[in-house]
């Protein structure tokens, strides 16, 4: 299996200035032929060649996977978007530059939101929703997610069961709504042209529709998706477009994102979805909403940092470790790669945090002899931190946690200095294992792998989120913005935020790090969740600092490159400085972000 089939996320960043004209012409025919070339160009690498900052006092935009819908964003602000804009195109663009793989237009949303105007930071979950009329979650068959790690074996049964209803869409309205300038339907021309005109498929997307097309050759539709380069196995260079979906991203910018939900689009979900044994009606569409809620937020070395709300685990998870990581005071030790002892103390952390939403008799029996609470407003105290901080090895084995899956997000900061954090998730392996595709968009088996998750909430319920976008803030200043993705995105996120304000790394030194990995492997005769090896990329560390490491009890098993990227999180950060005025993103080899500037 090749090296781009394992990757697990991707993160896009935009930082941006809006002006006052609001006749915006987003469509690439207007770009400048040289920045429209150089991003197509580009759009065939998966990683930047060179590490180096990009920077701009003006507009930034830095995204992965993407140049093409890096530059749309970079058009949205030289034109007059705000944040909300800026983030909007970005995502946008980035579903149909990927084909519909590993983000999707049915998919989901998360973003947190500075707005300066009224200085208050907002949350929006635009996760998925589950049916109504799905009573008996534990016998939705499980989904092939092949060779990823907290994958089970799959069964047989309805596909459609396999489906939820998405959010995606509903959450770029209510945040276009909420803080957008552009006119809604100019967020889409990007993308629309590109689905139109075609794209040339990169390597990427090439090995993902050898490795993942079977599952779209299941239905016609999937195979006539499947066959929009002119053949039934597309090619590295092929011109793929993407007709039907260029017709339904038209509708939803005439009318709204009710076409996918009241409209044409949600009607024919629907139907595509009880043909194939699913429980969806018209009632689940209408009712779907997606929720503006509180964030969850922490002190940490003099910052205040702001999460997605308290229904999103992850979210919580983040908040925690920061507090943990004050209480042991880990800022007062060197780099986790560098210094075995503050690598030993933040895998405790990153384990706890990851662990400490799950239910376990052992963790509750201990909580209640404390007296703490389980509630993630309880997690998020400092009280509660100092007291699990001194028994960060006290805990046995925990079971296994649903691991994440493909995404892309957007992190935006416009000059008034407003900042928008927002990730969007196909929330499967590419293009899902359903095979349905409505309207040009292939659809998700997300319900597929969370049936006890569906079991824990009453049929119509929101599903709870696991993408943790966030904004960090010194005073009334935001000054940090991060969004990250992938399997392992809770330590990824973690380290970063340890690395550039505990550690005062700058952010290419923290981006290039090695990655922590969060080990989802089956525990083994003899483990635990907290004694399971720690994974390390195979040859980073040499063998002084791993002989360190065993003589602090830290395990460690080494992973293949191939292997790290099917397990690492993927992140992106934007920096403010609030004194000059610049923003800076990062370009790193083999991490998937570019940007541009201006």
């Amino acid at each position: 299996m090749k090296l781009q089939e394992k990757i697990a996320a991707i993160v896009a960043c935009a930082l941006m200035v809006p002006q006052s004209d609001f006749g915006a012409d987003l469509s690439p025919s207007k770009w400048k032929p040289e920045e429209k070339a150089r991003a197509e160009q580009a759009e065939l690498i998966s990683w930047p060649l060179e590490a180096k900052f990009v920077a701009g006092q003006s507009g930034l935009v830095a995204g992965t996977m993407s140049p093409i819908a890096v530059h749309a964003g970079v058009e949205a602000l030289r034109q007059g978007g705000t944040a909300a804009d800026a983030a909007a195109t970005v995502a946008l663009t980035q579903v149909t530059t990927a084909l519909g793989s590993y983000v999707s237009y049915a998919g989901i949303l998360q973003l947190v939101y500075y707005d300066a105007k009224s200085a208050k930071v907002h949350s929006l979950n635009a996760g998925w929703e589950s049916y109504l009329g799905e009573t008996d979650p534990k016998t939705i068959p499980v989904s092939d997610l092949g060779p990823l790690p907290f994958a089970r074996r799959p069964t047989a049964g309805a596909e459609g069961r396999k489906t939820l209803v998405p959010g995606f869409m509903a959450g770029i309205e209510a945040m276009h709504q909420r803080f957008g300038r552009l006119p809604f339907s100019t967020l889409f021309q990007p993308a629309i042209a590109y689905a139109e005109n075609g794209l040339a498929i990169p390597p990427l997307l090439a090995n993902y529709f050898s490795t993942y097309g079977r599952f779209l050759t299941r239905t016609p539709e999937g195979r006539a998706f499947e066959q929009q380069a002119g053949s039934p196995l597309p090619k590295i260079g092929d011109l793929f477009v993407e007709t039907d979906l260029a017709k339904t991203l038209r509708a939803v910018a005439q009318y709204g994102a009710s076409y996918m939900y009241t409209g044409a689009w949600g009607q024919q979900f629907v139907q595509a979805v009880q043909r194939d044994g699913g429980k969806a009606t018209m009632e689940d569409m209408k009712h779907y909403r997606p929720v503006w809620e509180e964030p969850q937020s922490t002190t940490f070395l003099g910052h205040r940092v702001y999460a997605p709300g308290k229904s999103n685990n992850s979210a919580t998870g983040v908040l925690e470790a920061l507090n943990l990581v004050e209480a042991t005071q880990l800022s007062q030790m060197g780099p986790y790669y560098k210094d075995a002892k503050a690598f030993q103390t933040l895998s405790r952390i990153l384990r706890v945090a990851t662990y400490d939403g799950a239910p376990d008799t052992q963790l509750t029996e201990w909580k209640r002899k404390k007296g703490l609470g389980s509630a993630p407003e309880d997690r998020l105290t400092k009280a509660y931190a100092k007291a699990l901080a001194s028994v960060l090895d006290e805990f046995g084995d925990r079971g296994e946690q649903e691991g994440k899956r493909h995404s892309d997000a957007v992190v935006v900061v416009d000059r008034w200095g407003d900042v928008a954090a927002l990730v969007h998730s196909i929330n499967t392996v590419p293009w899902g294992t359903t095979g349905i595709v409505v309207g040009g968009i292939p659809i998700s088996d997300a319900a597929g792998f969370q049936q006890m998750r569906l079991a824990a909430i009453k049929p119509g319920d929101p599903v709870p989120q696991d993408e943790s976008p966030l904004i960090a803030m010194i005073g009334s200043t935001p000054d940090l913005a991060i969004a990250t993705i992938g399997v392992s995105l809770l330590p990824e996120t973690v380290r970063l935020l340890v690395g550039v304000l505990a550690n005062h790394l700058d952010p290419l030194t923290a981006m290039a790090a090695p990655p922590l990995l969060l080990n989802l492997e089956p525990v083994k005769s003899g483990e635990g969740t907290f004694t399971k090896p720690d994974l390390v990329p195979e040859g980073v560390y040499d063998r002084e600092f791993l002989q360190r490491l065993q003589k602090a009890g830290v395990g460690t098993e080494q992973k293949s490159t191939l292997e790290v990227y099917g397990i690492k999180g993927t992140a992106v950060l934007a920096a403010i400085d609030a004194e000059s005025g610049v923003l800076r993103a990062v370009e790193t080899p083999r991490v998937f972000g570019f940007a541009d500037a201006y």
